[in-house]
């Protein structure tokens, strides 16, 4: 059995992100440091419109609604060109793991019959996976499946097999384009999706005191990681884990104790500066996922900042961890955590000790500075109990 080599330490060379706020992940993080959200539309939208009609309003990417094929595949495709041109890579044979919840599910409904077919015979895993190694000439290590921390197993994935050494360079990659109504309605009958009657009530707010649920959003998100011998100069992936809980298919074990496990093992012996949690705006899951991240920060002097990006893009399922790991990663080269413009001193819940960035000293949702040689902590946590995390730092 291979080992982990001591010496061997992962850069982060490139990181691409695809979200409705921009193309991109440099426009992205502009548009949320200017405040903007994807419910921004929300009062735009005429009331007595259906609820699908709503959440594709707000959460669909308008460069992928009219690709010959899913839209999954052109928001990974873009994703991943965006990392790979910044790593100066070709993605020709480069070893490529993919996480997702839901794959190229819309295939199953194709208006063609050759992608319906295809995504039949294949599953829509398998059809994304397909398509992503026939347009980008990648090679398929793996396809991970694990609701929304599916793409942060990936990442796990990928980095041991580099620890291994197994490969020397990966992609990362994910994509979730799940606004179907099948999925629209099977999470409003859960109970965990915002309500989308009347359309101003159709809103993420992670963190605040009231929360009622999560807005539906397609987003894409890719990493190029390569190994390093000595010292990593910009971004690097400190650690990553993974866990699962058999408890409950929908709601959070009681005290969530695998996110405890992973956190408790990522975060001691370290100082981080800030945390990007899972955090859905639901109900139950805010207070438990804050109480736990806060918990496992108790050793530091300073307990870290947090930010919840979903309240300004929305919930992409699987994709969710490792764009909040590409976010992680542009706050650092900034020095900036965008703002949270839902939240006021007064309607933000109980953080136990942890800080909403500020600006001037003053707390509230307008977002704050971040230091460039900072150490961040990423944490996705979905249904089943599966549950992931990763840490990433600047020098």
């Amino acid at each position: 059995m291979s080992t982990p080599s001591p010496s061997r330490r992962i850069r982060i060379a490139g990181v691409g992100l695809v979200t409705p706020l921009g193309v991109g992940a440099w426009p992205t993080y502009r548009a949320l440091c200017a405040g903007r959200r994807i419910t921004d539309r929300v009062g735009e939208i005429p009331e007595g419109i259906d609820p699908v009609s709503t959440v594709r309003a707000i959460g669909a990417i308008s460069t992928a609604q009219h690709t010959a094929t899913d839209p999954t595949v052109e928001i990974a495709e873009r994703a991943a060109r965006e990392a790979l041109a910044e790593a100066n890579i070709s993605p020709t044979g480069l070893a490529t793991w993919i996480g997702t919840s839901k794959g190229a599910v819309l295939a199953l409904t194709h208006k063609h019959a050759e992608h319906r077919n295809l995504a039949v015979a294949m599953g829509p895993h398998g059809y994304l996976d397909h398509y992503l190694m026939q347009r980008l000439g990648v090679s398929s290590r793996g396809h991970w499946v694990a609701a929304c921390a599916s793409s942060l197993h990936a990442l796990d994935a990928a980095r041991r097999a580099i620890l291994m050494g197994r490969v020397d360079r990966a992609l990362v990659l994910t994509s979730e384009a799940a606004l179907g109504p099948e999925f629209i309605h099977s999470y409003r009958r859960l109970g965990v999706l915002s309500p989308t009657s009347p359309p101003d009530k159709y809103i993420e707010t992670p963190l605040a005191q009231e929360r009622g649920g999560f807005v539906l959003s397609e987003l894409g998100a890719a990493v190029v990681l390569e190994s390093v011998d000595d010292d990593v100069t910009g971004l690097e992936l400190l650690d990553t884990a993974t866990a699962c809980e058999a408890d409950n298919l929908v709601q959070p074990a009681p005290g969530m104790p695998a996110l405890g496990h992973i956190a408790s093992g990522l975060l001691a012996g370290r100082t981080i500066d800030c945390l990007h949690p899972h955090t859905p705006g639901t109900e139950g899951h805010d207070p438990q996922e804050v109480e736990v991240l806060a918990r496992a920060c108790a050793h530091q002097k300073t307990l870290p900042s947090v930010y919840a990006n979903k309240g300004a893009l929305g919930h992409g399922l699987g994709a969710s961890g490792l764009v909040s790991l590409v976010l992680a990663c542009v706050c650092l080269r900034a020095g900036r955590i965008p703002p949270m413009n839902w939240l006021t001193p007064e309607t933000t819940m109980d953080l136990h000790g942890l800080a909403i960035p500020a600006v001037g000293g003053a707390m509230g949702g307008g977002g704050g500075r971040c230091s460039r040689k900072g150490v961040h902590a990423v944490f996705a946590a979905g249904f089943a109990g599966h549950t992931a995390g990763a840490v990433v730092g600047s020098n």
